[in-house]
C-alpha cells in the first residue's frame, strides 16, 4: 500500500495515527481493518469499529514498525477502501448554501504531500464546494497527505482528473494563482474554480488561456514567493469572506 500503483489496483489505503483513524470512522468511507499495538489506548477507536463492525487486530510494535510509513511508528493504523468521486458529484456549485464557499479548488500537478493534504484541511475548513487534483498531484491516498490533511480528505469530495478538461466541460469561470496577476484583493469575483499549480513550474499555457482572469496575492516583504499551501489559504480565506457579506 506504500505504492500508489498498489492502491489504485487494490482500491486500499493506509491510515495512521489515532486522529486519522478516528475521522477515517467517522466518515462515510469504509474502513476494512484496524491494526493496534498491545500496549495503545484506543477505547474510542474499539468504540468506532464495534459500531461499523471493523475488525481490530493487536500487533507488536515491531511489526507496527514495519507495517508504517512513518519515521516513528504510531500505535494504530488502519485500512481504508477508496471512495471514487465521479467529477459529476464534486462540480456542485450550490451558490445558495449557507456556510458554503460555492468554488472548487484546483491542484496542478504540486508534488509535495504535505502542501496536497494542508490545502484539502484548507478547502475542508472554508467550506469549498471540492478539489480537482491533476494526474501529476501527489496521491491524495499517500499516507502523509492523509495525515496532513487530518481527515479532511475523508470529508470534502476530491476527484482526480484534468483540469483543463473540468473547466472546458462544465464551462467553469476559473482563476489562475500568477504572481504577474491582478490584485486578488481589488476584486469582488467568487469564481466557480480557482487554480494553485506547482511551485516550481506554475501553470502551463492552455490552463492559464482557460482561465477567465489571475489573481496576485500582494505583499510588502523581500521573499521571491508564498508557499503554494499558503497561498491557497489566503484566497480560499479571502473567498469565505466574501460570500459571508
Amino acid at each position: 500500500m506504500r505504492n500508489r500503483d498498489n492502491r489504485q489496483r487494490e482500491n486500499r489505503m493506509v491510515v495512521e495515527g489515532n486522529k486519522g483513524v478516528i475521522e477515517l470512522l467517522s466518515s462515510s468511507t469504509e474502513a476494512v481493518r484496524i491494526y493496534v499495538t498491545n500496549s495503545f489506548e484506543v477505547e474510542k477507536i474499539r468504540k468506532l469499529a464495534l459500531v461499523k463492525d471493523v475488525e481490530i487486530i493487536e500487533v507488536n510494535s515491531k511489526d507496527m514498525a514495519i507495517m508504517s510509513s512513518l519515521r516513528t511508528a504510531p500505535g494504530v493504523l488502519a485500512i481504508g477502501k477508496i471512495p471514487i468521486f465521479r467529477i459529476e458529484e464534486v462540480v456542485r456549485l450550490d451558490k445558495t448554501k449557507k456556510n458554503h464557499v460555492p468554488t472548487l479548488l484546483i491542484l496542478d500537478d504540486l508534488s509535495d504531500p504535505g502542501n496536497v493534504g494542508t490545502l484539502i484541511r484548507t478547502a475542508d475548513w472554508f467550506g469549498l464546494a471540492g478539489v480537482i487534483c491533476s494526474p501529476r498531484t501527489a496521491d491524495i491516498w499517500n499516507p502523509k497527505v492523509i495525515q496532513s490533511s487530518m481527515g479532511s480528505v475523508f470529508k470534502i469530495p476530491v476527484c482526480i482528473c484534468d483540469p483543463l478538461d473540468v473547466i472546458r466541460t462544465f464551462n467553469l469561470t476559473t482563476v489562475a494563482l500568477d504572481s504577474r496577476g491582478d490584485n486578488l484583493y481589488k476584486s469582488s469575483l467568487i469564481p466557480d474554480a480557482f487554480i494553485v499549480g506547482s511551485e516550481s513550474h506554475g501553470l502551463n499555457k492552455d490552463l492559464l488561456e482557460a482561465c477567465s482572469s489571475t489573481w496576485a496575492i500582494p505583499g510588502t516583504g523581500s521573499a521571491e514567493s508564498l508557499n503554494a499551501a499558503i497561498a491557497g489559504a489566503v484566497v480560499s480565506s479571502e473567498l469565505s469572506r466574501r460570500c459571508a457579506n
